[in-house]
C-alpha cells in the first residue's frame, strides 16, 4: 500500500517523489494522461528514464553506490542534428550535474548521471548487425508513438541529410481510428477502449463484435502507412536501397499493412527494442578498454 495515495500499486506501477513533487507512472496511469508533447525534454520522460535505470539495477542485483552507469538515450532527429538542443536535452537528463535524489515506491535512491550518450531515433538494428549491413544501402523507418523518423544508411554510416521526422506516429493513427469510430457509431471511446480496439482489430459494443469495424480499421491503418510513405517520398526517398527496415512499436500495429506494401521489407523482431539494442552496441564500443 502507498502511504498517502491509499491504493495498492500493481507490477509496472510506480509512485515517484522527485524534487518535492509526487507522481504516478506506469500501468496505474491511464493513457488519457499521457504526455503527447513531441519534445522529450519533459518531466514524464525524465522520470521514466530514472525509473528504468533503477529497475535495471535492481533486476541485476547491483548497488548504485558501486556501479558505474553508462547510459545511452535516444533523441528525435531534429534534436540530434541541433547541437544546442542536444546539449540542452543532455543537461536536462543529467539533472544539470546535480545528484539525482528520487524516491520510488517508498524507497530512496541517489545516483549521478554523467557523460550521457545521445543517439538518434531510427537506428533500428543497423549498428547491432554491422556485418549484415556494412556493404549494403538501407532505409530505416522507425514508427514511434508520437512521430516517425526516417534515415538512409550507406553501410553503417547514416546519411545525415536524409534524416527526417514526421508527426505520423501511432498516436496519430489511434486518433484517426477513434474519430472514425465515434462518427460512424456515435459512441464514446476512451483511451483504454482504443488500445483494446487496435490490438484486436475490431470494435465491440455492448458485448457484440461490430463486424463492419474490421474493414474500417484496416482501411485507416493502410491509409496511415501510405501517409508515412508519401511523406518520405516528398522528402526525396525513393526506396531503391538494398534493405528497407521498419522498427518501433508502431511497426507492430502496422505489420500486415507493411507486409502488403513492402513484401521484401524487414520488420524488426521486437521492434520496440530495436533502438535499445543498437544503443547497447554503441555503448560497448564507446567504453571498450
Amino acid at each position: 500500500m502507498t502511504n498517502q495515495l491509499g491504493i495498492e500499486l500493481n507490477e509496472n506501477s510506480y509512485k515517484v517523489e522527485f524534487e518535492g513533487q509526487q507522481y504516478l507512472a506506469g500501468d496505474v496511469v491511464s493513457e488519457e494522461y499521457s504526455d503527447f508533447n513531441l519534445s522529450k525534454e519533459s518531466m514524464p520522460h525524465k522520470l521514466a528514464i530514472y525509473i528504468a535505470i533503477i529497475e535495471l539495477i535492481n533486476k541485476a542485483n547491483l548497488s548504485l553506490h558501486n556501479t558505474e552507469l553508462h547510459v545511452a538515450i535516444n533523441a528525435p532527429i531534429n534534436v540530434y542534428k541541433n547541437s544546442q538542443l542536444k546539449n540542452s536535452y543532455k543537461q536536462f537528463l543529467e539533472n544539470n550535474n546535480r545528484t539525482i535524489t528520487i524516491r520510488i515506491n517508498d524507497k530512496s535512491y541517489f545516483f549521478n548521471l554523467n557523460d550521457l550518450t545521445i543517439c538518434f531515433e531510427g537506428m533500428g538494428l543497423v549498428y547491432e548487425s554491422r556485418k549484415e549491413y556494412s556493404n549494403q544501402s538501407s532505409v530505416v523507418l522507425d514508427i514511434g508513438g508520437l512521430n516517425t523518423t526516417m534515415c538512409a544508411f550507406n553501410g553503417i554510416h547514416p546519411d545525415f541529410n536524409s534524416m527526417i521526422v514526421s508527426n505520423l506516429g501511432s498516436s496519430s493513427l489511434k486518433s484517426k481510428i477513434e474519430r472514425e469510430l465515434v462518427e460512424k457509431y456515435g459512441v464514446a471511446i476512451s483511451s483504454n477502449d482504443l488500445e483494446q480496439i487496435i490490438q484486436k482489430g475490431y470494435f465491440t459494443h455492448f458485448g457484440k463484435k461490430v463486424k463492419e469495424s474490421i474493414n474500417l480499421i484496416k482501411t485507416i491503418k493502410k491509409d496511415h502507412l501510405e501517409s508515412i510513405i508519401n511523406f518520405a517520398k516528398q522528402h526525396g526517398y525513393t526506396f531503391n536501397q538494398d534493405k528497407i527496415c521498419f522498427s518501433g512499436g508502431g511497426a507492430m500495429l502496422l505489420s500486415n499493412e507493411i507486409k502488403s506494401a513492402f513484401p521484401n521489407a524487414s520488420i524488426v523482431i521486437n521492434p520496440q527494442f530495436a533502438n535499445v539494442k543498437s544503443f547497447l552496441e554503441i555503448i560497448k564500443v564507446k567504453y571498450a578498454s
